[in-house]
């Protein structure tokens, strides 16, 4: 049954890769995002879109060290995580075009490293630093799918709200 999962999971996360590169395709929303857990109060759609990719490509090594070394590993950071901060400030300096592609380019390494799982990758269980025990196929659900879903929504809310005049 982990293949099926892994088969829907992959699916999930080519729904939401479509929808995100269709819509950076129309270039970035305007405006600020209002307080969230994942996205600062004050976050503009460039500084989502750089989170977005930095989470990808960190995702993405977390999963292979946590399925190279599963007892050793544990995976996940803090928000707090300096180097996190980092890569999402040099990461949205760059020009938009740049920062598109950067991400539609981790959202094409990502989805490549998914379907080269197998059903006992999915089932597979690491150590997640605020989860504990998870499987990588509850990984790759909380994680990633329904972690880029919510920045998709913040980045189409953005995009719903009128320039306000100031």
């Amino acid at each position: 049954m982990a293949e099926a999962a892994g088969s829907d999971l992959l699916y999930e996360f080519d729904l939401i890769s479509e929808e995100l590169v269709e819509l950076l395709e129309a270039g970035l929303p305007k405006g600020h995002c209002p307080s969230e857990d994942d996205a600062p109060e004050g976050w503009d759609s460039k500084q989502i879109v750089a989170h977005m990719a930095e989470w990808c490509e960190f995702w993405r090594r977390d999963v292979e060290e946590g399925l190279r070394r599963p007892r050793i590993t544990v995976l996940g950071r803090s928000a707090l995580d300096e180097d996190r901060s980092r890569r999402i400030e040099a990461l949205s300096a760059m020009p938009t075009s740049e920062l598109i592609d950067r991400m539609t380019l981790e959202i094409g390494k990502t989805a490549g490293l998914l379907a080269s799982l197998e059903a006992k990758d999915f089932a597979a269980t690491v150590t997640h630093l605020t989860d504990g025990q998870i499987t990588i196929d509850d990984m790759v659900s909380k994680h990633l799918i329904a972690h880029l879903g919510e920045h998709l929504a913040q980045l189409k809310e953005l995009e719903e709200t009128p320039p306000t005049q100031s």
